[in-house]
Formats: C-alpha cells, structure tokens, sequence
C-alpha cells in the first residue's frame, strides 16, 4: 500500500491563499468531519452552529471564513474566504493515490483490427469493437466494453463494467462510473392489434466535454438523429435520460431523476432526487425542480418547481402548508356540520 499524502499546515495555507493562525509545521494526512477528525486531520466550519461541535473536536487545523464565526485560542486555524470550495483543494492535496489502469493494452483485452487505441490504457477484459476510436489519455477499466464505431475521447476515465454502445461519441476528459450504460436502445413501442412493436432505435449518444455520470446511469440512443448531455454536466447515480433528450451545459441530475423521451433541458439545469419528467418537456436555462417532483409541463427560464405534478415553489410551499393543516380544518368543517344539524333540529321542533 502507497503511503499516505502528507503536508503542513504552513504549505497547506500558502496553497489555498489563506490566513495561518498556529503551528506552521504541524503535518496534515487527513480531512474528517470535526466529530470525527483526529490530531492529523484537517475539519472546517462554515456556520456558527457547528461551534459546539468544534469545542469537542480534535481536528489537528480547522478551516474558517475570516469573519462571522469566532474561533476559540489555542485552536489551529486557516481563514479562507470561502471554507467549502477551499475544502474541496484539501481533499484533493490529501486523497489516496488514484486507481489507475496501467499504459498499454492488457492481455486479456479484445481490440478489433481496425480500431484505435494509441496512447490509451485498456484494463483486463476490455473490449473495444470495430472502428472504434479511444483517444490518448483515456483509461478504460476492467470490463469495459466499447461498442463498434464508437469515440471515446482524451482523458476519459470509464470505469469497470461500463457498457459504451454503437457509434456513441464521448468527448474528451469525460468520467463514468462502473455499470453506467451508454446507448442503449430508446424505449420505443408502438401498439397496435394487442401487441406493442419495437420501434428501431438508430440514433446515437454524444457526450460533450467534462461531463460526469454516475453508476448505473443509462443514457438511450435516439430513435433518430440524436440523444446529447451538454458540456460540464453532472449526472448522479441510477439516472435515467430517454431517448432524443437535450441535456444543455452545466447542469445537475441528482439520483434517481428520470427524462423522459425528446425532452430538452436547457443550460445549469437542476434536478433533485427521483424528480420525473414527462416527455417532450421543455426547462428553459436556469431552471430547478425539487426532490420527487413530478413535471409535466414546460418550466421557464429560471424558475424553481416543487411537488407533484410540479408547480411553481412558492405555490407548492403555501400547498404544502394547507395540507398540514388539513386535518384541523376538517375537524373544524365536521364541528361545524354537527352545530348546523342541532340548528335545523331546533329550528324543526319549533315549527
């Protein structure tokens, strides 16, 4: 096993551009929150509301904002600006080696005659179809197949088990994570006469650049012409994008999200968890749906949706409100109802 990372607290603080308060050559090797981190740990606190946990923590250096959050003498500290994007340097400083695959083809890997692969990494068991191209830099991990025709570009990583389909093209610096399959056919049915035929699905899949996708993600080819995730987009875990889907730039698909067929989502989209889409939607730049949420309309530029079917948020929090309510204002109407009975009696027998 590789030893771990290491570096001071004085090298740490020239690296992220902040302020040391404490013992310049203390050595860091890991990064833990305050609860769990030990005197070689480095721990941050972005909100007073953590003070009282920082007051038990044994976290050897703690990164804060310069201001807003007072931290008691004796404690080692570097300020930044803004502690969460410092965080994600310290754990790149600090981060165990990567798993890389080693330079060449390994003996076990299938690469067919007429596809290349100069200057790539292919794991064992690779398989890599005919045509197919895998650019310089890119890393292709146990068990990955890429079908025939295929593009992978410099400097992906795909990881074991992912399954790249026909004539998809993925751009450069592109990761995917193990069992993710890309391309795979739309789901296309057409009923008629009690039985439902499969349309033939003979589009493709073009990941732009450094794009990300999740585990067990599936991204469908096109019917026709083709399905597209945008550049920086991020994709979670367990995503579901159907076929003729446009994914714009820079946007967020938490787990479990479904898209469905021909819809398009504009640029920094976001999507919560196991938010639905119905198809041919349309979510315009800027655009969020919370958690569970349900679309089945278009969403403007810029607006936030909630609830299912989804609505504006500001609307769904005051219905969300109401059906807390809910079970007081029935036993109210139900007093009500059983007073307005008494009356009609009263008002009966007096007649």
């Amino acid at each position: 096993m590789s030893a771990r990372p290491s570096i001071t607290a004085g090298e740490l603080a020239r690296r992220l551009g902040g302020t040391l308060r404490g013992d310049a050559a203390r050595v860091l090797r890991g990064v833990a929150p305050l609860v769990d981190a030990g005197p070689d740990d480095v721990s941050w606190i972005a909100h007073p509301k953590y003070l009282a946990r920082l007051a038990h923590s044994r976290a050897g250096l703690v990164i804060a904002p310069p201001s807003g959050i007072e931290i008691p003498p004796g404690r080692d500290v570097v300020h930044v600006p803004d502690p969460d994007a410092s965080l994600t340097l310290v754990l790149a400083l600090l981060a165990p080696p990567a798993i890389r695959v080693p330079p060449g083809i390994h003996p076990t890997a299938v690469v067919a005659p007429d596809a290349v692969v100069a200057g790539a990494a292919l794991g064992p068991h690779v398989v890599v179809g005919a045509g197919a191209v895998v650019e310089e830099g890119a890393e292709l991990h146990a068990g990955v197949y890429v079908g025939p025709g295929c593009r992978i570009g410099r400097g992906c990583v795909l990881w074991p088990n992912v399954v790249v389909r026909e004539d998809t093209v993925i751009g450069e610096r592109v990761v995917i994570h193990p069992n993710a399959t890309i391309g795979a056919d739309g789901f296309g049915y057409l009923y008629r006469e009690g039985a439902h035929l499969k349309i033939p699905q003979i589009g493709r899949v073009v990941i732009e650049d450094d794009v990300e996708i999740g585990a067990g993600t599936c991204i469908d080819r096109a019917r026709s012409g083709e399905t597209r995730i945008g550049r920086g987009t991020k994709i979670d875990n367990l995503v579901q994008i159907g076929h003729n889907v446009q994914v714009g730039a820079h946007c967020i698909l938490v787990s479990q999200a479904g898209v469905s067929g021909s819809c398009r989502l504009g640029h920094h989209v976001v999507l919560g968890g196991q938010v639905g889409v119905a198809d041919h939607v349309e979510l315009g730049d800027g655009a969020q749906v919370a958690a569970q949420g349900g679309v089945a309309q278009d969403i403007p530029p810029g607006v936030v949706h909630g609830g299912s079917p989804s609505v504006e948020v500001s609307a769904w929090r005051r219905q969300m409100v109401s059906l807390r309510r809910l079970p007081d204002v029935l036993e109210r109407l139900r007093a009500l109802e059983q007073r307005i009975r008494q009356l009609e009696s009263t008002t009966h027998d007096r007649a």
